[in-house]
């Protein structure tokens, strides 16, 4: 694919996982500064050295090209707000959260994962980003999981591994969020509509009786993070649903795809259904995907 579509090779670069970290600086006037990256990595053992890339386009670019002294917060699992926060908001971004000052006075956030505290090492211009490397003057770490990110969605390795143990141990069926083309799969019965589900196989977990049934539908789908695991009152056994990108717009027979903003208008087929679309749905318009643990009735969304 050629690199002049600016998108598909920002999606491309999007499909490798990482974590979010918030990087920060100080003015020289005193102006304390922050941007939400997952751009960064680990480069140097001895001396000890890292890399984050500011993009010139940034508003606080100037501060970073300049500073001194920077840090990184490795942000939590339950970070995410903190992580939009400072991807997006206008507004002081430091009242929103909770931080404190390093030994530098650079702004750290506070409950994060990982701290590193830096001096400027070396500054790079590369393109339309600074590759700013930082020396390790300190660091602390935590044995937190980190948040991450891969395809335009966060993700939690700790809520994934909650998950899949349940999903593994006690779910009877599993079943898919198929989304293609901001269209979702659906199929009609004679109790209302439906989502893709199948019974998890006695010998395989919840995930790999997913994979099964995908590939019977015909492969080309991609599955993602947990979004549900959920105890039926009736049967007293847990279902499992999970996020599935399809890469083709053809439904496979017997299903149909219905676009994001028609789905509130369906008729689904059991009240637990009619819940996890229409949190779907609300959760694809910010961005921010939750993991949902409990029953038919009441549980925690994560």
């Amino acid at each position: 694919m050629s690199t002049n579509d600016p998108r598909a090779l920002r999606n491309a670069f999007g499909s490798f996982m990482t974590g979010i970290t918030v990087v920060t600086a100080v003015s020289k006037t005193g102006e304390k500064v922050g941007f939400t990256a997952n751009s960064f990595t680990s480069v140097s053992m001895d001396p000890p050295l890292l890399l984050v890339c500011p993009a010139n386009k940034l508003s606080s670019f100037d501060v970073f090209e300049q500073c001194e002294h920077f840090a990184v917060s490795i942000l939590a699992e339950d970070q995410q707000d903190v992580s939009n926060t400072f991807a997006g908001s206008k507004e002081d971004r430091f009242a929103q959260v909770d931080w404190f000052e390093d030994e530098f006075g650079t702004p750290l956030i506070r409950d994060a994962v990982t701290h590193f505290s830096c001096s400027a090492f070396e500054k790079i211009s590369a393109g339309d980003h600074l590759m700013l490397v930082g020396k390790v003057e300190s660091f602390n770490t935590t044995e937190k999981f980190g948040l991450g990110y891969a395809k335009g969605g966060y993700f939690s390795l700790g809520m994934e591994h909650k998950a899949e143990e349940m999903a593994h141990g006690k779910c009877a069926r599993v079943g898919g969020l198929i989304e293609s083309s901001d269209k979702l799969l659906v199929q009609k019965s004679a109790a209302g509509y439906q989502l893709p589900t199948v019974d998890v196989l006695a010998d395989k977990g919840s995930r790999a009786s997913l994979e099964q049934f995908m590939l019977n539908l015909g492969g080309g789908y991609e599955i993602g993070q947990a979004f549900s695991v959920y105890e039926k009152a009736q049967t007293g056994n847990f279902v499992a649903f999970y996020r599935v990108e399809h890469a083709e717009q053809t439904a496979p027979e017997g299903y149909e795809y219905v676009p994001l903003g028609d789905l509130p208008k369906l008729s689904f087929a059991s009240a637990d259904l009619t819940s996890m679309v229409s949190r779907f749905v609300s959760e694809k318009k910010n961005g921010v995907f939750r993991l949902y643990f409990g029953n038919e009735v009441e549980g925690d969304v994560r």
